[in-house]
């Protein structure tokens, strides 16, 4: 090592513990980055792989309502379900280019596959009516469901179906109204249907996902979920209702069970997305992706074992409570903490170690319990 480096080196220790002294003692706010700057050195780190996408249902920053551009404004997130109960409701604005973000999702081939036929379909409709106004227009129903487990990445999807449906005409917004069954059932006689009216008033235009819609399906004759699937097959019917879709996620089974109290509903949803639980090497390509977006990268001895731990929490999991892409962020959660705790303890030689995660910060895998489903069965 020349004697210019051993300098560089000892420069950047020195900087280093200084930053971190004067950030434990409330002072960092005043010092700028560009003082921790080095001559920049061979790069040590394991090279990313190339991936088509991430799944971005834990990852993608949620828009709310206040950020919609003021030309196409969408309705406050908050209903009354009645004077004394007020809900909030999650709203997410439709993305841009949306048929890039669909190709870039990591699998899925199946889910990509319908998606572009309804798309297709929905807008070969359109052109048809502006160029043939007197010929009868083809049906289609938007309204869909998505069965899956967690972190398969169905909100990440419902987002791009909703921005996709606008761009093909079929939706006058394009955005997404998240719900689930806590959004309906109040406390007082007509709260469901009160908040349903608000919901689909906030949805016009976009999608109602309804989450865990399963949850609806109660075991008990007086369970207010089945006021609620009522009060949606008749949204279903009004033919007035057409600029919205609405989509019920869930668990595959217990939608199943779901769509077969009502045969009628079964028959208002024609459009069956399935999302299957992502593969090992499908997880780890979700995890270079998510480690691209802070700049991390593995030696290739902490990717070795990185990726052993993630094999075999994935031959071990329990298909009940596996969160799919939610676990490889909980994960690299884990591994951040553990990777910035040993930076403040033993600071880098260098500042591109800041960003090397090494075999010490790769944490056990904590993984999860098989757990009852709270509402369903009830």
């Amino acid at each position: 090592m020349t004697n210019m480096q051993n300098n560089t080196d000892e420069n950047f220790n020195e900087d280093f513990e200084r930053l971190m002294k004067q950030f434990l003692s409330e002072e960092y706010k005043d010092v700028k980055l560009d003082d921790m700057q080095t001559e920049d050195e061979e790069d040590p780190f394991l090279e990313d792989e190339d991936a088509d996408e991430y799944e971005a249902e834990d990852n993608t920053p949620t828009e709310k309502a206040d950020d919609i551009c003021t030309d196409n404004p969408l309705p406050g997130d908050v209903i009354e379900q009645n004077q004394n109960v007020r809900v909030k409701v999650e709203i997410l604005r439709p993305i841009d280019n949306p048929q890039e973000e669909l190709q870039k999702l990591v699998g899925c081939g199946n889910i990509k596959k319908r998606m572009d036929e309804l798309v297709a379909l929905t807008a070969y409709n359109r052109i048809l009516h502006e160029q043939f106004p007197e010929l009868k227009q083809h049906r289609v129903s938007l309204h869909s469901l998505f069965l899956g487990n967690p972190g398969t990445g169905k909100t990440t999807v419902c987002k791009i179906f909703g921005a996709l449906l606008h761009e093909a005409g079929a939706l006058s917004k394009g955005h997404v109204v998240i719900c689930d069954r806590g959004t309906f059932i109040g406390t007082l006689w007509g709260d469901e249907e009160r908040a349903m009216k608000q919901v689909v008033e906030m949805a016009q235009g976009g999608v109602l996902m309804i989450d865990e819609a399963y949850l609806l399906n109660g075991k008990n004759e007086n369970d207010p979920g089945k006021i609620i699937v009522q009060l949606l097959m008749n949204l279903l019917a009004d033919e007035s209702q057409r600029d919205i879709a609405v989509v019920l996620c869930g668990y595959k089974e217990p939608m199943n069970e779901l769509l077969e109290t009502n045969p009628g509903l079964l028959s208002r949803f024609p459009n069956r997305f399935e999302f299957a639980d992502f593969s090992v090497d499908e997880l780890l390509e979700i995890t270079s992706r998510r480690i691209e977006e802070y700049s991390y990268r593995f030696t290739v001895k902490a990717w070795q074992k990185y990726t052993d731990m993630i094999a075999f929490a994935f031959s071990a999991r329990d298909t009940e409570t596996w969160g799919n892409a939610r676990f490889i962020a909980n994960q690299l959660e884990h591994i951040y903490i553990q990777h910035a705790t040993r930076c403040v303890k033993q600071p880098p030689k260098n500042h591109n170690d800041l960003l090397l995660i090494t075999p010490e910060d790769i944490v056990p895998i904590e993984m999860p319990r098989r757990k009852n489903r709270i509402g369903f069965g009830v």
